[in-house]
């Protein structure tokens, strides 16, 4: 009888040892190095048979007594070992304490790694979740290199590909609806919340109320005009503020910070009242107007037309510095617009009611000239009045264009005022009614029944025009004053240049016409000549009818 064994009858004995152990692949166990060689290092996990992982696994180097958790992986090798792996067991175990970590709730801390083109690599305690960037949420512009904690939902787990989606969206979601609960659960509109500064935008700050985001608006912030909201808002600065509105379903929430104080304009109409006089201070200039204030939250307006009576345009820049305190009458409250309209002019009499008092029509002025435009020049009646002397006003002379040959700035001229407008604030002064105009000479020298003597200058359909001897003026004789006869054609009987004689029948001077008349004129003509014959003949020596007879005769 062969007691000796086969190899082949020892490798089916040691199959079947291993066949007895408990030991179970994918589980995790405790193991000492026992040795090691230059590939592998041998552990001991209590069974019959020993196992081996590769070097490769450690990330320092074993050393024999050293305890590792090991996984089998493979329990069929041809020299009779187990194969374990330190690199599996961590990934299982960080599987099940995934696993754990999820029961009862479907959030979860972890670590972002790495970023892809499709997402980010969360690192959930050893175990690799994926966040996809449309679930990214926050988490773009987070450190990536292993210190940024934070929290996510799990989104989905396929056990049997032991993949993980998460969600940082699905989480802040989740937790924004928590503080809307909160919200709407302890607190009513008008309430006071504690809230950080977190951020300034041109329209207000927003507010941090336990991880939302609400907005104090600039008009919120105080009931005075806010122009630096850093002077009184700090980043990161944590205070008190009213609740003044939230929708949950647009997400959006209203603060208020000068809700904390009363409001100054309710005091407003026993405070201020039209007509009466108050001191403010200078806040701020425009081109058109500046602001004053009375008390904190309360602000009138003084436009530049209420500043002078007399300035027709007032820049408060030129006259006013911010801080300036001024004296002001109440013009008009407007409470449901909270505004306030001041004037300043209104504190003195108005100099245009009695303008008239002291510049009486055709009263007469010696000024200076203070400005000489196109159309005409000013002359300062008196500080802040002027008066406009039109150039059609300044000569009788029609030919006047240019003003600047005859007068100057500054220099003195004699004036008479025509016209005064006390609504628009308005003087018309003149200088050439002072004198005589040429056509009122005209009618004081050439009186109705003057005979004068002249040349023909001009012939017209309805009459010819004579130049008077000696004088520049034109007269018109009408057709119908040309002769007592019915003519058909002034130029049938005159032409330009004879020498007439006529009667003036008068003088138009507001449309500077002469009137002239040959007609009349040989009437009168006639009438002096019978004069004459009557007077140098004895009464009774012949009758009237043979007088003219005898003067037909001689015609």
């Amino acid at each position: 009888m062969n007691l000796e064994r086969s190899d082949s009858q020892l490798y089916m004995d040691h199959v079947s040892s291993l066949s007895n152990d408990s030991i179970q692949t994918k589980a995790i166990y405790n193991g000492e190095i026992v040795t090691v060689d230059n590939d592998f290092a041998y552990v001991s996990i209590g069974t019959k048979t020993d196992g081996r992982v590769s070097l490769e696994e450690f990330e320092i180097a074993p050393k024999v007594g050293d305890i590792v958790e090991v996984m089998l992986v493979n329990r069929r090798l041809l020299d009779g070992m187990y194969v374990f792996s330190i690199k599996a067991a961590k990934k299982e175990k960080s599987w099940q304490q995934f696993l754990k970590a999820i029961e009862g709730s479907s959030i979860i801390q972890g670590i972002v790694t790495q970023k892809s083109k499709s997402g980010y690599i969360v690192d959930c305690d050893g175990f690799h979740a994926f966040l996809p960037l449309t679930l990214a949420a926050d988490i773009k512009g987070k450190s990536q290199n292993g210190h940024s904690s934070v929290y996510f939902k799990v989104k989905n787990v396929d056990k049997r590909k032991r993949s993980v989606v998460l969600s940082r969206k699905d989480f802040l979601d989740e937790e924004q609806q928590k503080i809307w609960d909160n919200l709407e659960k302890n607190y009513s509109i008008g309430d006071v919340i504690r809230g950080k500064v977190t951020k300034f935008v041109d329209f207000g700050a927003f507010i941090d109320i336990g991880g939302i985001d609400a907005l104090l608006h600039r008009n919120d912030i105080s009931w005075r005009k806010v122009f630096k909201k850093k002077k009184i808002l700090r980043i990161g600065e944590e205070r008190d503020f009213v609740l003044l509105s939230f929708n949950r379903a647009e997400g959006k929430i209203a603060l208020g910070l000068k809700q904390l104080f009363s409001d100054p304009w309710l005091s407003v109409p026993e405070k201020f009242k039209v007509g009466e006089t108050t001191e403010g201070k200078v806040v701020t200039l425009t081109n058109f107007g500046m602001f004053i204030e009375f008390e904190a939250g309360v602000e009138g307006f003084c436009a530049s037309t209420d500043i002078s009576w007399t300035k027709r345009m007032v820049n408060p820049k030129e006259q006013y510095k911010k801080g300036d305190r001024v004296n002001v009458v109440i013009l008009d409250v407007d409470l449901e617009n909270r505004k306030l309209l001041v004037g300043i002019k209104q504190l003195y009499p108005n100099p245009w009611d009695t303008i008239q008092e002291r510049f009486p029509l055709k009263s007469i002025h010696t000024r200076t000239i203070k400005k000489i435009v196109n159309f005409g020049m000013f002359v300062e009646l008196e500080p802040d009045v002027d008066g406009l002397i039109h150039i059609s006003d300044i000569s009788w002379d029609e030919n006047l264009k240019d003003i600047h040959s005859q007068y100057k700035e500054g220099q003195e001229v004699q004036c008479t005022i025509l016209e005064i407008n006390k609504e628009e604030q308005k003087i018309a002064c003149g200088i050439k009614q002072l004198t005589k105009s040429p056509w009122e000479i005209i009618a004081e020298k050439y009186q109705p029944r003057t005979v004068i003597s002249g040349t023909i200058t001009g012939i017209v359909p309805f009459g010819i025009f004579v130049k008077i001897d000696g004088d520049s003026v034109e007269g018109l004789v009408h057709i119908s004053e040309v002769s007592r006869k019915k003519i058909d054609s002034v130029e049938d009987i005159f032409k330009i240049g004879d020498k007439v004689n006529a009667v003036v029948l008068g003088v138009d001077v507001a449309k500077k016409r002469l009137s002239l008349s040959i007609k009349h004129y040989e009437i009168m003509s006639e009438k002096e000549e019978i004069k004459k014959i009557l007077n140098t003949t004895t009464a009774g020596t012949v009758t009237l009818g043979e007088l003219l007879k005898n003067k037909l005769d001689k015609e």
